[in-house]
């Protein structure tokens, strides 16, 4: 903005008193001024981004540009274009009623929001970063991070209570990262993008508890924003044939189904798995009018392509139990260009009897198996409606149908007056008969009971999480079905280590990741458990017997380093030159008053009261160093670190 504002003030077209008059801008852009696009152009920062480079020639984006000028100068306050509601809109900014195609609307929806936090109880005035705004900001924010802290944990490490030298870093290993997960997913992306099988997240559900160890208190847009730019990098990370699962209970659930309709595309949607957390006499607390014991997990896959795996069930002969006895001979004819003969009612018995290879399963020819199959096809064309001709009751033996060792089916229409719906009887297919131990595939039941487990998981792992833990029989319930041995999965908020631990026990690859402090207390330990053969969860239905390894890393904070240098200092010049290093980096928090520092009122400071502002000044955000700062002195990162990191990026050394 003040790039574009000194650009502006060249031309009195575009001023009135020193002020810029932006509907004068703004009707410039849209009519394509040259003398605007002149003076744009001469700025290589704001050429670079309204201009963009087509065969030779550079394209005005004025759209981006008015929407620049127009959010600066009407939404001074919220930094972005959305309206103060939250709701379905047509995606033109109208909120409508009803309509086919929707998007969902909310304030900061244009934004990315970080939310980082290091410690549970610590809350923070979030920065939203708009993005036709902060471009550069963004893009400094998502770049690839700097890794320090490596560490390699198997076998031999645990049993010694040491870590291991890391060295190289190889697509099998396992991961757990701490740090910011927004950042952290931008930071995998580098490498694993449209590499992960399955991602199953279990976010914060925005309820106002904090007994759950994340910082649950996120406001409804805040939260939305959150959610959504987490959803469109991990989006980014799946394989085409991948899944992503969110769990969430009702306060932001539905909210939630609609947003990643949008990032994912309704066409992706597969499911909702509801989930019983608990039974109906535990209830949270004793003032609720509603008793919670249903959370959902919304299910999308990435593309078409993907595939969950059906339970199996082996086919048998239990419902092929209907024998027919012809008493005489029927009448013959020719229907659909089928030879069929026709029972009236007192020529043929229906009897039910033992299963066998010789009975036969009875099937509605209604809803959808009219249109399904040919023989539903045949009762719709040739025989419904015929018992007008041929009396209620008749049977009818078509010949040539199927894919069952007899070479004809029995069909039966309406025995009522009124009635239309008929059936046919289908022999045991071919296939099952050649085949004993053939296995048919069953739809993946979306409820499961699981208040039993969820009341004794506490101590799965030998880490204990006191609420807002789930059960390895749930993450164990998932991965059964959307994913084999060797898969890569993903959880970015890793919490207790449930969907790590689950992963290792089952055979797959995982990268996990947590902001908050307690990793080394929760996830660090539980992971360790696992390799020594943890024997809770679902270690015996797996027959878990311990193994495997997995590596440890940490985004590496960039502002860490200024805090030491901080602490460190002997004088209030000192601060100062550090106080103008800080600035230089632009680390400071966005809403420090830089014109203090120019008075003489913090050179007057005590110099502890100087180091405390100072400290105050640095970005709460804890950003980190960005990939390209690896090799730079000033963030003093260790040799084994920069190996680790170029290693884990596939750089080389």
């Amino acid at each position: 903005m003040s790039d574009l504002t000194e650009l502006l003030q060249a031309e009195q077209a575009f001023i009135s008193d020193g002020a810029i008059l932006k509907n004068a801008v703004i009707e410039a852009a849209l009519n394509m001024d040259v003398r605007l696009l002149e003076l744009l152009m001469q700025s290589d920062t704001i050429k670079d981004h309204f201009f963009t480079p087509v065969a030779g020639a550079l394209v005005f984006d004025k759209v981006k540009f008015q929407e620049f000028v127009s959010n600066k100068a009407f939404l001074p306050d919220s930094y972005t274009t959305f309206k103060n509601r939250i709701g379905l809109t047509d995606g033109r900014g109208d909120y409508i009623s009803q309509s086919r195609d929707v998007v969902l609307a909310w304030p900061y929806k244009d934004c990315v929001l970080e939310g980082g936090m290091t410690k549970e109880d610590r809350g923070r005035n979030e920065v939203f970063w708009n993005t036709t705004l902060a471009p550069d900001d963004i893009t400094r924010l998502f770049e690839p991070k700097v890794l320090t802290g490596w560490e390699r944990w198997d076998g031999e490490a645990v049993l010694a209570g040491k870590a291991k030298p890391v060295g190289e870093v190889s697509e099998y290993d396992n991961l757990l990262i701490k740090g910011n997960n927004l950042l952290a997913l931008h930071s995998l992306k580098a490498r694993y993008a449209g590499e992960v099988k399955l991602i199953y997240i279990d976010p914060p559900y925005n309820t106002g508890n904090d007994g759950f160890r994340y910082n649950d208190r996120f406001n409804h847009s805040a939260w939305l924003t959150f959610m959504r730019n987490r959803l469109e990098v991990a989006r980014d990370l799946l394989s085409r044939d991948g899944f992503f699962c969110c769990q969430a209970d009702d306060n932001e659930g539905h909210y939630l189904r609609v947003l990643m309709d949008e990032v994912f595309g309704a066409e992706n949607y597969l499911s909702t798995l509801y989930v019983q957390v608990r039974y109906a006499d535990k209830t949270l607390t004793q003032d609720m009018d509603f008793h919670k014991q249903i959370e959902m997990v919304h299910l999308y896959r990435r593309t078409e392509v993907a595939k969950p795996i059906l339970p199996t069930k082996q086919k048998d002969l239990e419902k092929y139990v209907w024998y027919f006895a012809e008493k005489a001979g029927g009448t013959e004819m020719e229907l659909g260009g089928k030879r069929v003969i026709k029972f009236s009612p007192n020529e043929i018995q229906l009897k039910k009897g033992s299963p066998s290879e010789d009975g036969r399963k009875e099937i509605w020819a209604t809803g959808s198996i009219l249109d399904g199959n040919s023989s539903g096809r045949f009762f719709r064309d040739y025989l419904q409606g015929r018992s007008a001709q041929d009396g209620l009751g008749a049977v009818y033996k078509v010949f040539d149908i199927g894919s069952d060792d007899h070479d004809y089916r029995y069909f039966t229409g309406p025995k009522r007056d009124g009635a239309t719906k008929g059936k046919y009887f289908q022999g045991v297919p071919s296939d099952q008969l050649e085949n004993a131990d053939a296995t048919s595939t069953t739809p993946i039941e979306n409820f499961k009971d699981m208040a039993g487990s969820f009341g004794n998981c506490r101590g799965e792992g030998g880490v204990e999480l006191r609420s807002g833990k789930k059960p390895e029989a749930l993450v164990r319930f998932l991965l059964d079905h959307l994913t084999v041995k060797g898969d890569l999965v993903l959880d970015s908020f890793a919490g207790s280590g449930t969907t790590a631990a689950v992963a290792h026990k089952m055979g797959r690859r995982w990268i996990t990741t947590e902001q908050l402090d307690y990793i080394t207390g929760l996830p660090m330990p539980r992971l360790t458990n696992v390799i020594a053969g943890d024997a809770t969860g679902i270690s015996e239905q797996v027959e878990w017997q311990g193994g495997g390894s997995f590596v440890y890393a940490e985004l590496a904070a960039s502002n860490s380093s200024f805090a030491d240098r901080i602490e460190a200092a002997q004088d209030i010049a000192t601060l100062q030159t550090i106080h103008a290093d800080i600035q230089a980096t632009g680390y400071l928090r966005y809403d420090v008053d830089l014109s203090s520092f120019e008075t003489d009122d913090f050179a007057a400071l005590p110099l502890d009261d100087a180091k405390r502002v100072l400290m105050d000044c640095l970005d709460a955000n804890h950003l980190y160093v960005n990939l390209g700062s690896l090799d730079d002195a000033d963030f003093d990162i260790s040799e084994e670190d920069i190996t680790a990191t170029r290693s884990f990026y596939g750089l080389g050394k």
